[in-house]
């Protein structure tokens, strides 16, 4: 399963002067409201006057973030973090940054940071797990969950998670035995639901498609279902039949970002160029910090011999995403082929650089980048 998170409001105590009070309660009362254009504004402000001003930086993070401005975010939390390095609020923010970036690796400390600090926060124990859990730290996940299950037997989140982390420990007994519970929990469609995605997560294609078609047939409209399904599908390399659950998916939810992306991604790797930009399209516009849509636009326009647009893009996706071999390497072709050679090589040096140490594109079975 994707975590899903969302980051929420910091609402740090204030301890400036006037005016910077008035202003920053201000900012404060826009951002609850949702006005981050006037939020935005008003935190500048009380920096403008107080440039150390731990609360304005956090809550600069929060409008970032939910605004689709990543790095900017994580600059606005480093920032508040050097003045106020023990604050809960401004490490989970972080971690949340990373975490919907799909970046457990730096998250990962984070949680760590606020355990320590607070050993009882329970959203804390639960992210870092989730970090553990896909980063293959499978006993201390395990053990984390299971404590946490003590105190919450029928959270179906948990529940879960702890199946998923008892798949990729390929301890399928334990795993039923979770999933059992989760029924009982949940009832019979979101179970089957859940089921499906922790076995796609643990690599466990067929098991997952027979999940999400149980769900499916109990729960029409349950959501998120074809694009779990389609998900499989590509997995899979069942190009038609992921094609089909994608578009049934958008034909339901046609702002689903998740759907835009997978069925642009997997048009272009079937070779369908000029179909799949448009998903990407919108897939980018919803999720301007997710490196994966610049990667496969980027490809599409290298194909399409507009190369020019795909260093652009693919530029963007490395700098998002600085690990990926594979984005390099359409880097280099595509600057290659605008005449930039001394950039190119140095392209190529980076991809050389991430082989030998061992550094393998974020992909997903069959072949779709950033597919989790």
């Amino acid at each position: 399963m994707k975590w899903v998170v969302c980051l929420y409001v910091s609402m740090l105590v204030a301890s400036a002067g006037q005016p910077a009070k008035e202003i920053f309660d201000r900012a404060a009362r826009e951002l609850a409201a949702e006005n981050y254009a006037a939020a935005e504004r008003d935190f500048q402000a009380v920096l403008r006057l107080e440039p150390n001003h731990a609360a304005a930086l956090g809550n600069l993070g929060v409008i970032y973030s939910r605004t689709g401005r990543a790095d900017r975010a994580v600059t606005s939390y480093r920032r508040a973090l050097e003045l106020s390095p023990g604050d809960k609020a401004l490490l989970l923010n972080l971690g949340l940054l990373y975490l919907k970036q799909e970046d457990h690796k730096r998250a990962m400390p984070l949680f760590e940071r606020v355990v320590e600090i607070d050993p009882q926060h329970t959203q804390a124990r639960e992210l870092l797990a989730v970090c553990r859990a896909y980063l293959g730290e499978l006993g201390p996940a395990i053990r984390e969950l299971e404590a946490l299950r003590g105190a919450a037997p029928d959270d179906p989140n948990i529940l879960f998670l702890l199946g998923f982390a008892y798949l990729k420990q390929h301890d399928t007994e334990k795993a039923k035995s979770v999933f059992a519970r989760m029924l009982e929990a949940a009832g019979p469609a979101p179970a089957a639901f859940l089921a499906g995605k922790a076995n796609y997560e643990a690599a466990m294609f067929a098991d997952a498609e027979q999940n999400l078609r149980e769900a499916l047939r109990l729960d029409p409209a349950i959501p998120g279902a074809h694009v779990e399904l389609g998900k499989v599908y590509i997995s899979l390399r069942r190009t038609d039949d992921a094609v089909r659950e994608l578009e049934l998916a958008l034909r339901t939810a046609p702002g689903d970002a998740d759907a835009s992306y997978f069925l642009g991604a997997v048009l272009v790797q079937d070779g369908r160029y000029a179909e799949g930009v448009p998903h990407l399209e919108r897939a980018r516009a919803a999720k301007p910090d997710f490196w994966a849509p610049y990667f496969y636009l980027g490809k599409a326009k290298l194909r399409m011999e507009r190369p020019a647009e795909a260093v652009n893009l693919l530029q963007r996706a490395v700098k998002l995403n600085g690990e990926d071999v594979a984005a390099y390497d359409l880097l280099a072709r595509a600057l290659e082929a605008c005449g930039r050679q001394a950039e190119a090589r140095q392209a190529m040096a980076k991809v050389r650089q991430l082989r030998a140490g061992t550094l393998q594109p974020v992909t997903a079975a069959g072949g779709v980048v950033g597919a989790r």
